[in-house]
């Protein structure tokens, strides 16, 4: 019970985190007034947008991953805790593909996605990790 509970507590810090990153990128790249309703203005809107506005979005979810995955990683009992880190990562990863497949995104922060999603999480899970000495 005790690991399920890390990846949630996990899942919920990283999306804290991913939350704050994109708030930063809000206040430097303020988005235009759109109704979340119209599908074409957002299309058209991620179209147009800045690069750097865009690239927020995957340093975001790299930063969730980092911070979910060392908190699961640090709350998980048992060995090999770093691979919360991992489920974390793999989490964020299912709920980006979902977002990606609602809003259509360039190509490249699609292919930046696994990377922005797995890698960090499996780091913030190695930092988080308790050494047995």
């Amino acid at each position: 019970m005790r690991n399920v509970f890390a990846v949630v507590l996990g899942v919920a810090v990283a999306v804290f985190a991913i939350m704050i990153v994109e708030l930063v990128g809000h206040a430097v790249y303020p988005p235009p007034n759109l109704r979340l309703d119209d599908p074409k203005a957002i299309r058209d809107y991620v179209e147009n947008a800045p690069f750097l506005a865009l690239a927020f979005v995957p340093v975001a979810w790299a930063a969730g991953a980092f911070c979910g995955g060392a908190v699961a990683a640090l709350v998980a009992a048992g060995r090999r805790t770093q691979r919360f880190g991992l489920m974390v990562g793999t989490v964020l990863l299912v709920a980006s593909a979902m977002n990606l497949w609602v809003i259509p995104h360039p190509v490249w922060l699609v292919l930046a996605t696994p990377f922005a999603c797995l890698i960090p999480g499996w780091f913030g899970g190695a930092i988080g990790a308790r050494r047995e000495y």
